[in-house]
């Protein structure tokens, strides 16, 4: 048994070695239990690791290396051949209601905006297309029938000993807003007599609305009867006369025409 002075000795060297021991593999996961209280069994020491004491470590463990990868986060969101955007989320206001973004106002376009807009547009086109029209029948009509507007035809309506190798010859023209009809008898220039037609041409452009005449039975009596047609913008006019023979006269309300 060694003396009591050497085995205190030996007492606090181990003591000594036990604290130094215990302060190298302190860790902050002691701290965070011991302030909790907990408390940690440490076996005693045998004589080798008395003899041989580990050498002092870093309680430190070298965590290895976040490995950042080079490929962008839209090609590692990149599945089944589709880019994948992640969208942060929005903060929500005092409401709890997540506010509105300037995009999301413009998006939000009431329905009657559109159908307004849709129904000008073809309010235009419809005025645009009429005022095209009008210009083209008005050009066209220049074309076909002069200024002031005429129409000329030569038909056998039984007038003055005509035939159909001698037909009588008829000028039908829009002079100051009425329709007047000249007929040349068989073509003879003594024998002409002229129809007015019991119709003031009223309206816009009525000065330039073209006026031809046909011929057809329109009573049954088996004789071609003159019908003057004023062609107006919007519509037409007739104005028939009948044939007795000799030469055209108005109509009146004992003829049965029938158009």
């Amino acid at each position: 048994m060694p003396p009591a002075d050497e085995f205190s000795q030996y007492l606090r060297r181990t003591k000594e070695l036990r604290d130094t021991r215990s302060r190298s593999l302190h860790s902050p996961e002691d701290d965070l239990y011991e302030r909790r209280g907990a408390r940690t069994a440490r076996l005693p020491m045998d004589d080798e690791e008395f003899n041989n004491p580990r050498t002092q470590t870093s309680s430190l463990r070298a965590e290895s290396p976040r490995v950042t990868s080079a490929i962008p986060a839209s090609n590692q969101r990149r599945q089944t051949g589709r880019v994948q955007t992640v969208k942060p989320p929005r903060p929500k206001t005092a409401s709890g209601r997540t506010p509105v973004t300037q995009a999301e106002k413009r998006s939000g376009i009431h329905w009657l905006l559109p159908l307004g807009l849709g129904m000008l547009a073809m309010l235009a086109i419809w005025v645009t297309g009429s005022w095209v029209l009008a210009w083209g029948i008005g050009v066209y009509n220049d074309f076909q029938y002069g200024n002031p507007r005429t129409f000329q035809t030569d038909a056998a309506v039984g007038h003055g000993d005509d035939s159909e190798t001698k037909k009588s010859h008829f000028i039908a023209m829009n002079l100051n807003r009425q329709a007047i009809v000249f007929e040349v008898m068989a073509g003879d220039p003594s024998k002409s007599v002229s129809y007015v037609a019991p119709v003031y041409i009223s309206g816009e452009g009525g000065e330039k609305a073209p006026v031809t005449v046909e011929f057809r039975d329109v009573n049954s009596d088996s004789k071609p009867d003159m019908i003057v047609h004023i062609h107006m913008p919007n519509q037409e006019q007739l104005s028939v006369f009948i044939n007795d023979g000799k030469k055209f006269r108005p109509s009146n309300n004992n003829d049965k025409i029938r158009l």
